[in-house]
């Protein structure tokens, strides 16, 4: 008999997708669909459907939540995740809530189908009493969500037996950046070869190695090993130092292939051309190849820190007497390596604090008879240069508590070039960070002005404009752009740069890009605006440039650009 199921998307498209998947297949029915939590609320005690396929990030009723109300109905059913591959941390939520199980888009038939289906049925008991076993789970490589994949095998594992050792083992599998194996201790009845034999037919999984733990028992304080042997698929924690000096030797190796190009290229007949041509385009090619592999593992998201963020939290609640929760809004955006290792340092020093001063105990809430479960609400947003990470307090904080961290926090940002703010906003406390975004791949306009290159994020343009002599003018030193209509525009100059000394009158006009900063515009007149590209934007932590210098630029050809810091030009003008 077909298994009923219940779909929850609030894109259409994708819940008719997966309705076909599962009706073609035979062994489902789509009994019902919702566009969103609460709407499957409604829906879940009439139909009692046996499974419940949800996503992730929806209107009203988020998955995390609606999973874990699921969780509590009598009877409760088995909950399946549909995830993208940039919200991990959500899917770990989600596991934790209550979940079974999660597929990832695209979706696939036969990997939609066999995660549905579940893990196999343990094979029967074959050993008179039970023995203890080592297994180590080796990831397929390039299993999607692999830190959430880790913790659904390790619940699947559990059928096989008894899981021993310490459960900070565990979660310290699950804290690293990206696991390929699981290692656990199972005391069961079953074979090593059977055990084996079982674990490798689960999904994600590429390989398993299966012993005898021996002189391993409970209570030891041995740890596992977090790697398996050589024999399995293995991953390596690669640092942000390293990265940034993989892009300074690949921006060299860049320039050096332009060099190459100018000294050997002259000296050759044009019928040589076509043999010297191939190679300087493989080399272009491989230049384009390692710097794209080397900005995708630069660039992370914010969820790959939310497991330790969570548990932070929930560690502070149990060792104060205090029962609270972390949610993360936003956790798919994509921060620069280097600056989440310092984000998420300082919010795990921050954190603990912050759950003395903002929740109250529980002894002292039932006394007041206020609800005894408070929650953390944590938003992350970022554009082109900037990341902002807003916390928002319960309305039960402690403000002498909240306004004493705010000195302390202030002095830790401003070592990465960022600020702080504890806000009172209608009764209830909000913490605002906002830091440099770190490296990123941006959209900009590239631009000439004299001898310099310069590359404008598109986002923080208006329009591009012309800029013709007879509109601009020139008063008490400072020149301004008369627009049709309009009030006139400020016209923003580098001063150390030759041609923004020359006014309207000494040539035709300029080309020009027209920015705001607050309800102001300002136009900035260069040489020649070249185009559009995508640079990978390293800012500065320090203004250079006397502040007129936001960052650098690596453009695809390995030349170097200036990114200007707009707002700054504006008011420096």
């Amino acid at each position: 008999m077909p298994r009923c199921v219940l779909l929850v998307d609030d894109t259409a498209f994708l819940r008719s997708m997966l309705r076909e998947i599962l009706e073609q297949s035979g062994a489902y029915r789509v009994v019902a669909e919702a566009s969103d939590g609460t709407a499957a609320l409604t829906l879940a005690p009439e139909i009692k459907p046996d499974l419940v396929i949800t996503d992730l990030i929806m209107p009203s009723l988020d998955g995390v939540e609606l999973t874990r109300a699921l969780a509590r109905a009598e009877p409760a059913p088995r909950v399946i995740l549909a995830a993208s591959a940039d919200q991990e941390g959500a899917v770990l939520n989600a596991l934790a809530a209550g979940a079974c199980d999660f597929i990832t888009k695209p979706y696939a038939v036969r990997d939609v189908l066999r995660t549905l289906g579940g893990a196999p049925p343990p094979p029967v008991p074959n050993e008179e009493t039970a023995r203890v076993l080592l297994l180590r789970i080796a990831l397929i490589e390039g299993t999607p969500l692999p830190r959430a994949r880790i913790r659904v095998l390790r619940s699947q594992c559990a059928r096989l037996g008894e899981l021993l050792g310490l459960e900070g083992e565990f979660a310290e599998v699950l804290a690293a950046d990206a696991p390929a194996t699981l290692s656990l201790i199972l005391r069961t009845r079953l074979s090593a070869e059977d055990a084996r034999g079982w674990a490798g037919r689960l999904v994600g999984v590429a390989d398993v190695v299966a012993e005898p733990a021996l002189g391993r028992e409970p209570g030891l304080s041995e740890k596992l090993p977090l790697r398996a042997a050589s024999a399995l698929t293995g991953s390596l924690r690669v640092k942000a130092s390293l990265l940034d000096r993989l892009l300074d030797h690949l921006e060299q190796m860049a320039a050096d292939r332009q060099e190459v190009a100018r000294t050997l290229l002259p000296a050759r007949a044009p019928s040589d051309y076509s043999a010297v041509d191939p190679i300087l385009r493989r080399m272009d090619r491989g230049i384009s190849r390692m710097r794209a592999e080397i900005f995708a593992a630069r660039l992370v998201p914010f969820d790959r820190v939310a497991s330790r963020l969570h548990r932070c939290v929930e560690e502070a609640g149990k060792g104060s007497s205090r029962r609270v929760g972390l949610r993360i809004q936003g956790g798919e955006a994509r921060l620069d390596l280097a600056l989440l290792e310092d984000v998420g340092e300082i919010l795990e020093s921050l954190l603990p604090g912050i759950v003395e001063a903002a929740v109250g105990r529980l002894d002292i809430l039932r006394q007041l008879g206020r609800p005894e479960e408070a929650q953390l609400h944590l938003l992350v947003t970022r554009n082109a240069q900037r990341l902002c990470l807003t916390l928002h307090l319960p309305e039960s904080a402690d403000t002498p508590g909240v306004v004493a961290m705010d000195h302390l926090l202030q002095e830790r940002m401003s070592k990465l070039g960022g600020s702080a703010a504890m806000i009172s906003e209608n009764g209830a406390w909000k913490l605002e960070m906002i830091l440099p975004a770190g490296v990123s791949l941006v959209r900009s306009y590239l631009c000439q002005a004299g001898k310099h290159l310069f590359a404008i994020p598109v986002a923080s343009v208006e329009r591009a404009v012309d800029l013709p002599a007879s509109r601009i003018r020139v008063s008490d030193g400072r020149s301004f752009w008369q627009e049709d209509g309009n009030e006139p525009v400020p016209l923003v100059r580098f001063p150390r740069i030759p041609w923004a000394q020359a006014d309207g009158s000494s040539r035709a006009g300029f080309p020009g890009l027209v920015y705001r900063v607050g309800p102001q515009r300002y136009a900035l007149a260069v040489d020649a605006v070249l185009g559009e590209t995508d640079v990978v934007l390293r800012p500065l932590k320090e203004a250079g440039g006397g502040g007129q210098i936001a960052g650098m630029a690596l453009m695809p050809d390995g030349g170097i650009a200036v990114v200007p810091d707009l707002p700054n030009l504006a008011r420096t003008r």
